[in-house]
């Protein structure tokens, strides 16, 4: 302490004296100690002097606040000592710190010999209030809460082999001891500490090296890297890391809450690298969702618009809550807190320091944090903490959370891909050294080409004799991660098959799983029943189950272009043709806007002498309207009697010409007539376009004489035997499709004994063989007279298999991915492509399908056509409707109804006499017309425009 009565000494002293504050109704001075480099100064600035206001605005014991703010340089102990004393000289009640706990030391030092209340808002080192320090709160959790929720964490992914970086200051150290302790109480022998390594925390972060310290962590194999140090350091600390290959996939940083709680100060200007990207990290627990929080927040940001949600850290929110605590405290205890000017350097002490203290530390206060009470000690009672994610841009996102009574509570399983690792990974990495280099694999291998197989005149079992494509594979990952390797071959030669019986594996599996190969280095397929048993490597190759078949000679088929359709869907097709052709005639006859039904209706309206005497012959020589052809009218010669109608023999031909994309003379006239007239022609395009598609397909089968076009169609024929590789991965994965057609296809199938068999049993015609789309297509490169049969049934992927949690998984998936983008596999492919160059790839190997549409298929184009016709109704009643309000009133028919009326008889009578040629049964006349007398002979007089209703 001597150091510190030297600094104290040089300090401006004031005289003391006693002033009791409740009394005066001064405010009472709340002093912050704020650090320059401090990442949260700005906020801090802002949030303080709203803080005392806040509070200010609510008490109702007439207790108000003042802030003293001060701010200092954090790697200057004379500009941290003079700040300090600053506060006591303006007799600050109490001090609020949000500063790690290397310099609340040393403030507590300073502000404990005076009995006033010191409250740290960041600092974590339970040990940092002794005996000297009495004055001192801590509102964060301790040290030992953060590594017990890091334990917990390491633990839940089962990551055993951990190396520690740390700064040495108080924090960095206490961390790593806490860890320690913990490890040697909790975990006794499982948890392996592959190193410790502290770098010295002295200048400025950016001008600090940390490679060697974190070259030693390399050395040391760990993947599992916990770093344990203030915001400032972690930038450097983590780029450095990056530099030299600790931030690759495979690797996990988990990161304390001195920088989770700062994110701020690992960017470069605002940017963050992308291989932040999957760090995990603890982070102080804030009830966000809490409505003190919420009421908060809203307020704040809406009064300070600097201000942003990410802003809002937990130890800016955390000094808020403080500034609440002390104004609480003196509510409790105003009346008896006195004012005393002191100094630094003095023996004196504040008289009512030690009761205020107790004031505070005894009171349960619910604030923006949630509930905060202390320990008699000083320290927080519970303690909570989020886990967080590193993801873009720039924010660590909740994946989980840790309380002092719960635990760990991730919001997903272990295997879960919520959360991100480094790399990009989304399975979380095994946590343990997987370099290969010095280790020696045995990987389990047997002959199938092209996959693998022994060179000819090769008896030994050495690499060198292995060729295909899984040794090709191996070699190039010996290459790339240096390992030695040798492969095993089962003694039965089997991929592995799982005895019902036994409950046994046999073949490369079984191997594996009695621990005689270290990994299956072959086209393995994926299944749910091997995967239940093995884990599988990431896809090197796509695969699936085909049928194929030789060609036949073709038979002729005379009838072949009606094979599209079925016969239902011809016969529906032509009842379509003649109900639409019918519609349009009848709209064409019934619509006031149509050919027919326009001149019609005016021949029965019109009132001039000529339109009477003919409606008059109609009625005494029982003949139709339109057969008057030698009286002269005005309506015909306007309406021009002798154009097209739309009858149904044109209709007919109309809807016929749409088939062939033509159009004829006559057209629909009446928008309803045209609607319909639309409609049926979309019907013909889409049912031209399917009859030619599927037309396309029989045209093909038939040129390669295949009556089959699918697997279910063996089912039902007696032409073609089929079969497939017995005990093989095609029978288990068909016997285990929930189609049960499948299953009796596995029933009925021959079992054969190899590849080679089975290419014979195809070649010899009459017989379709189920197998992996690879091996077929390897076996009939330039076999032109074989045929796949449809697409692919079911699709699957070829990996290696590893036993379970096997420690080279992560890493064979990094090879494997890198090579499928670098197109690898695909080159390797073509290597082994046997077809001979002058023959080339035969372009008529899959047959597609032909199966013919059926009714089921095309309803819908049906329902379209219905749905036209029902449309075209409507606007034929909306047509009705708005002639009827065109026509004009005479003496009987002067309302719309009555209007409507009229042209509802008129078109009975027409249908009627017109349609069935019925006779009339009395004169035909308009309601309430007067005839237009004639003279004796017949002649009409003069005509009168008037005469004439204009409809």
């Amino acid at each position: 302490m001597l150091w510190l009565l030297v600094l104290l000494r040089s300090t401006t002293l004031i005289s003391t004296q006693f002033t009791t504050l409740s009394q005066d109704h001064q405010p009472f001075p709340v002093g912050f100690l704020i650090g320059n480099r401090n990442t949260h100064k700005q906020t801090l600035d802002r949030v303080i002097p709203y803080a005392v206001e806040a509070f200010n605005n609510k008490s109702s014991d007439g207790v108000k606040l003042k802030a003293v703010v001060r701010h200092y340089d954090e790697f200057s102990l004379h500009s941290l000592v003079e700040a300090s004393c600053s506060l006591v000289t303006n007799g600050a009640v109490a001090v609020i710190s949000p500063d790690g706990s290397y310099n609340i030391g040393t403030q507590a030092d300073i502000l404990g010999e005076l009995k006033i209340p010191l409250i740290s808002a960041v600092a974590t080192d339970p040990h940092i209030r002794r005996a000297s320090r009495q004055s001192l709160m801590l509102m964060s959790p301790g040290d030992e809460y953060q590594s017990s929720a890091i334990l917990d964490l390491l633990n839940f992914y089962h990551w055993h082999e951990v190396s520690l970086v740390a700064s040495d200051t108080n924090y960095g150290i206490n961390g790593v001891n806490f860890f320690q302790q913990l490890l040697s109480l909790k975990s006794g022998a499982k948890f392996v500490i592959k190193s410790i390594t502290f770098f010295n925390a002295v200048g400025h972060p950016d001008t600090m090296g940390f490679k060697n310290t974190l070259k030693n962590v390399k050395r040391s194999l760990s993947r599992v890297i916990i770093l344990n140090c203030e915001g400032r350091y972690g930038r450097q600390v983590l780029e450095q890391a990056n530099e030299i290959g600790l931030l690759d996939e495979g690797h996990v940083w988990i990161v304390t809450d001195g920088i989770t709680s700062s994110p701020q100060s690992l960017s470069y200007d605002g940017y963050f690298p992308s291989y932040y990207e999957g760090l995990i990290g603890i982070y102080p627990h804030i009830e966000t969702k809490a409505h003190h929080y919420k009421l908060f927040k809203d307020k704040i940001l809406s009064e300070e618009r600097n201000l942003t949600a990410v802003s809002l850290a937990p130890h800016v929110v955390l000094t808020y809550d403080a500034v609440q605590i002390v104004g609480a405290g003196l509510e409790i205890s105003g009346g008896n807190v006195t004012r005393q000017d002191l100094e630094c350097s003095s023996t004196a002490k504040w008289n009512s320091g030690e009761e205020f203290l107790l004031s505070l530390l005894e009171r349960n206060y619910e604030g923006v944090t949630g509930n905060v009470t202390f320990r008699p000690d000083g320290l927080r009672k519970k303690a909570a903490y989020k886990i967080v994610n590193f993801v873009n841009p720039g924010l660590f996102v909740d994946v989980g959370q840790w309380n002092s009574e719960k635990g760990l509570d991730m919001y997903n399983d272990v295997d879960s891909s919520s959360v991100q690792f480094l790399g990009g990974a989304t399975q979380h990495p095994v946590g343990v050294a997987t370099e290969l280099q010095g280790i020696h694999l045995k990987l389990g291998a047997t002959e199938n080409r092209p996959f693998a197989y022994k060179a000819e005149n090769c008896t030994s079992n050495d690499i060198s004799c292995w060729k295909g494509i899984t040794p090709d594979i191996v070699a190039e990952f010996s290459k790339e991660m240096n390992f030695t390797y040798e492969f095993v071959e089962p003694s039965d030669r089997e991929y592995g098959y799982l005895n019902p019986e036994t409950n046994k594996w046999n073949g490369m599996i079984g191997d594996m799983l009695q621990g005689k190969t270290d990994m299956i280095a072959m086209d393995l397929s994926v299944s749910f029943e091997r995967k239940t048993h093995i884990d599988f490597s990431v896809a090197f190759m796509d695969s699936g189950i085909s049928l194929v078949i030789k060609g036949e000679s073709s038979k002729s088929n005379s009838f072949f272009f009606l094979s599209p359709f079925e016969v239902m869907v011809w016969l529906m097709i032509l009842a379509g043709f003649m109900a639409m052709s019918l519609i349009q005639n009848l709209f064409n006859k019934l619509s006031p806007y149509g050919e027919y039904g326009q001149r019609v209706h005016a021949m029965q309206t019109c009132k001039c002498c000529r339109c009477a005497m003919r409606r008059r012959v109609k009625v005494e020589q029982n003949i139709k309207l339109r057969d008057h052809r030698n009286v002269e009218c005005m309506i015909e010669l306007a309406a021009d009697e002798r154009r097209d109608e739309m009858s149904f023999y044109n209709a007919l031909f109309l809807n016929a010409a749409g088939f062939v994309g033509h159009g004829a003379e006559s057209m629909p006239k009446s928008p309803s007539g045209r609607l319909i007239l639309l409609t049926w022609w979309f019907f013909v395009l889409l049912i031209i376009c399917m009859y030619t598609a599927t037309l396309t397909a029989f045209i093909t089968l038939d040129r390669i004489g295949i009556t089959i076009d699918n697997a279910k169609q063996l089912l039902q024929q007696q032409k073609y035997s089929w079969g497939m590789l017995n005990h093989s991965f095609v029978e288990a994965l068909l016997r285990n499709n929930i189609d049960p057609d499948y299953k009796k296809i596995v029933d009925g199938a021959v079992k054969l004994a190899n590849m080679s068999e089975s290419i014979d049993r195809v070649k010899q015609g009459s017989f379709v063989l189920f197998d992996e789309t690879p091996l077929i297509s390897y076996e009939l490169m330039g076999e032109c007279d074989m045929f796949y049969i449809g697409g692919e049934i079911q699709t699957f992927d070829y990996a290696f298999g590893l036993p379970k949690s096997s420690p080279f998984i992560a890493l064979f998936n990094t090879q494997i991915i890198k090579l499928r983008e670098q197109g690898y596999f695909d080159e390797l492919w073509k290597k082994y492509d046997r077809t001979p160059d002058d023959l080339g790839d035969c372009d008529n190997h899959t047959t597609g399908s032909s199966t013919a549409l059926n009714l089921l298929t095309l309803k819908g184009l049906f329902y379209f056509l219905c749905f036209g016709i029902v449309s075209s109704m409507i606007v034929f009643f909306f047509e009705l409707i708005y002639a009827t309000s065109k026509d004009p009133p005479d003496e009987k028919h002067r309302t719309f109804w009555a209007k409507f009326g009229r042209r509802v008889k008129l078109k009975i009578e027409d249908v009627r006499t017109e349609w069935f040629s019925q006779p009339y049964t009395q004169l035909f006349s308009v309601d309430g017309e007067v005839e237009v007398k004639c003279d004796e002979n017949g002649t009409p007089p003069a005509y009168n425009p008037g005469n004439l209703t204009v409809l």
